[in-house]
């Protein structure tokens, strides 16, 4: 079973009126989420505007996985699947558990930002992990996929992060350009359309399109979608 394709499986941010959710703790450069995997949902979110120009309103899990960029998006696929997986066969030490790595995304504006993402349990039931804690902070350095940094905590652990550190990543690598085109014709819009949208020409859309068709070898614009779909761009 695929548990990222469950991790995303919600868009909805529904803020709860909490006091526990209110009174977590962020300093200024970071921001947080409250992710509940019993409702499948994002239940808080906090400072996004802040760290990378959204409103708390607009986070969701799909959204920080979209906005990752292309050379670090297969290992946070790779992380939310394998780390969900463990983490729900655990049944005791529960609130020991929390994952750290680097990663990049991009902000509303679509500029890249370094940054260190780390998810803790934050609350169990019984001995089942309810809800996950994840906190976003700017990284100092900018990180190398190819050198990943991936820490984990908690026992038995160490299989999980042998794991993570042995991963290849897909050499498919797509512009923030070639994903924004991507959305926009996944929404139906036309040529004409997402030229306006992107202030461009009509010609330089097209060839932005013709060279990721090449690259991921597919032969037109619905293929091309489908292809988005099935490997998570969109």
């Amino acid at each position: 079973m695929q548990f990222y394709e469950t991790f995303l499986s919600s868009d909805t941010y529904e803020p709860e009126e909490r006091t526990d959710y209110a009174d977590i703790p962020f300093f200024s450069d970071e921001a947080i989420f409250v992710y509940s995997l019993v409702e499948m949902k994002i239940m808080h979110a906090a400072g996004w505007q802040q760290l990378l120009g959204y409103d708390n309103q607009e986070i969701s899990m799909r959204l920080l996985v979209s906005i990752t960029t292309p050379d670090f998006t297969d290992f946070i696929r790779k992380m939310n699947n394998e780390s969900l997986a463990f983490i729900l066969q655990q049944r005791e030490h529960l609130n020991e558990y929390c994952c750290t790595i680097e990663s990049k995304k991009y902000n509303k504006q679509g500029k890249e930002v370094s940054l260190i993402e780390s998810v803790r349990v934050y609350r169990t039931q019984g001995n089942r992990v309810t809800e996950v804690l994840g906190r976003y902070k700017l990284n100092p350095r900018v990180p190398n996929p190819r050198n990943r940094y991936f820490h984990a905590s908690g026992p038995g652990i160490e299989t999980l992060v042998e794991k993570m550190l042995a991963f290849e990543p897909n050499e498919l690598i797509v512009t923030y350009k070639q994903l924004e085109i991507l959305q926009f014709l996944a929404k139906g819009m036309t040529l004409k359309e997402i030229a306006i949208k992107l202030v461009m020409s009509k010609s330089n859309i097209e060839k932005k399109i013709y060279s990721l068709c090449k690259k991921i070898n597919v032969q037109n614009q619905k293929e091309l979608i489908a292809f988005a779909h099935k490997n998570g761009l969109l």
